[in-house]
Formats: structure tokens, sequence, C-alpha cells
């Protein structure tokens, strides 16, 4: 296994360049978002080499020449820029929410850059929004998505997370994460092109080892999602949480990270 100098990097890409840090020994976890990141980078995780990677229009990252480079794929397309400049072979990506919906077109565009896929409480398509067991069938009536739609801005972003906030209760993510980068532009246009994301059919192409996270009160992303991803891909692992909520990485359930060390450890050698 290569071993990884810790730091900060720059990976250059068509249109700028994409920061990363390294941080932390064992075999490579790459996490990223593509509408809110952690501007400390993710916390390391014990065993791991921990990589964060921040999008274009977020901390050191190139700005976004337009629109079109936020969102899942030119996202994907940005993370191999990153492996590549960091001389793997492979890696392991970990994405939660639409991180994991980021991982699943990542999978499906450089399937052979992984060691293995872990997707927490996340979703297969845009049907998500329609999921009577998920909060926004309730968020996309309101008030304050209709004004974050028409014209994101710092103000509406605000009244929007609040209003998602205040419907996930106890069990949106922990507090002690909520000192995030936001770019408006980014999610508003994450939202606007949501219908286009929907690759339930091609979920069985995905043929590597994938563990499947969600927690058991997930207001955003229910397990009902999470089921649809295991039954899609071939030999997924699916793990629900009890009493806990979105984002399983971040609530840390007892035994999450050794589970996640003995998947990455039976994974094929590579990472």
């Amino acid at each position: 296994m290569q071993e990884l100098k810790p730091g900060y990097g720059k990976a250059q890409v068509d249109g700028g360049a994409i920061a990363y840090l390294v941080d932390g020994t064992g075999p490579p976890v790459v996490g990223t978002h593509p509408y809110w990141m952690p501007k400390a980078g993710y916390a390391t995780l014990p065993g791991f080499t921990t990589i964060t990677v921040w999008p274009r229009g977020f901390g050191d990252s190139s700005p976004a020449r337009s629109n079109l480079d936020y969102g899942f794929w030119r996202l994907a397309d940005d993370l191999d820029a990153v492996r590549r400049d960091l001389g793997l072979e492979k890696w392991v990506y970990w994405g939660g929410s639409f991180g994991g919906m980021t991982g699943q077109v990542y999978a499906l565009k450089y399937q052979d850059t992984l060691a293995a896929l872990i997707l927490d409480g996340t979703a297969p398509s845009f049907h998500y929004i329609d999921d009577p067991a998920s909060i926004w069938p309730q968020v996309r009536a309101s008030s304050e998505s209709a004004a974050y739609r028409t014209n994101p801005s710092p103000e509406t972003q605000c009244a929007f997370f609040g209003l998602t906030s205040r419907l996930m209760g106890e069990w949106g993510l922990p507090k002690t994460i909520l000192n995030q980068e936001h770019n408006p532009e980014a999610l508003a246009e994450c939202l606007r092109r949501i219908n286009e994301f929907d690759i339930r059919s091609q979920l069985k192409g995905i043929r590597i080892p994938t563990l499947v996270l969600v927690g058991e009160n997930d207001p955003s992303c229910p397990p009902s999602q999470a089921q649809i991803i295991a039954d899609g891909i071939p030999g997924a692992i699916l793990k629900i949480y009890p009493d806990v909520g979105h984002g399983v990485r971040f609530h840390n359930p007892p035994g999450l990270i050794e589970l996640v060390q003995e998947f990455v450890g039976a994974a094929p050698a590579g990472a």
C-alpha cells in the first residue's frame, strides 16, 4: 500500500485546480460533497488515510466557471483528477447524502479506481424527494424553498436550511459539524438539476464491494432509499443503525469504525 504524505495539495483540472487535504495513515478513504464542506476538512478516520476534496467554489479550489461546474457530474471528474495527482491506483470513497449520489456517479464512471464504495444516508434517484417518509414533500411545498430556488442568496439559503433543520429536528446532522462552508449557487444548481439524477437501472453495473449505511430515523434519505441501492448493487451490504438520523458517519454510532475497517480490509487488495 502506498503511503501518502500528509498535507494540502492541488490537482490541475480543466479550468482551474481542486484543493485537497491528506491526513492519517492506512488505506486511503476520500470524501466530498457538492454543496457544503467542512472548512477544516473531514475528521481523520482511525486506521485510514483520510482525504478531503473541496469542489470548485469551495476552500482553495478554483471558482466555478459557470453553474455547470457545480453538482455530481463535474465533481466526479474532479475527484478522479485528485486521485491521479496523488498517484493512487485505487482508493475507497465514502459519501453521504448528495456526496453519496456523487459516489454513485463516480463509481459508474471510474469503477476501476475504487477498491470499495461506502454510501451513507443517500438515494439512487431524485425520487427521494417524493418519499412520504422524508421531509422533502413538505419542504418542496414551502415558501422558503420557492424563494431559494428563485433567488439563491445567503439569506434565502439560510431560511431554506432553517426550515430543513427544524423539520429534521434531533435526527438531522449533529450540531458539532455545522461549521461548514456553503455556496448558495452550488446547492441551487443541484436542486435545479436533481431530476437528471436517476441511476436505479444502472446500479447493477456497480460491481465493487459496496457498504450502504443509513440511520433508521433518517428524515432526509430514509431507509427505503438505502434498500433500493442495496438491492440494486450486486453483493452490497446494508447496515441500518437504530436511533440514528441523517449522516451515519457524523453521528458515529458504536461499532461504525470497526465495521468500516472490517469491510475495507475484506475488499480486494489494491487500496
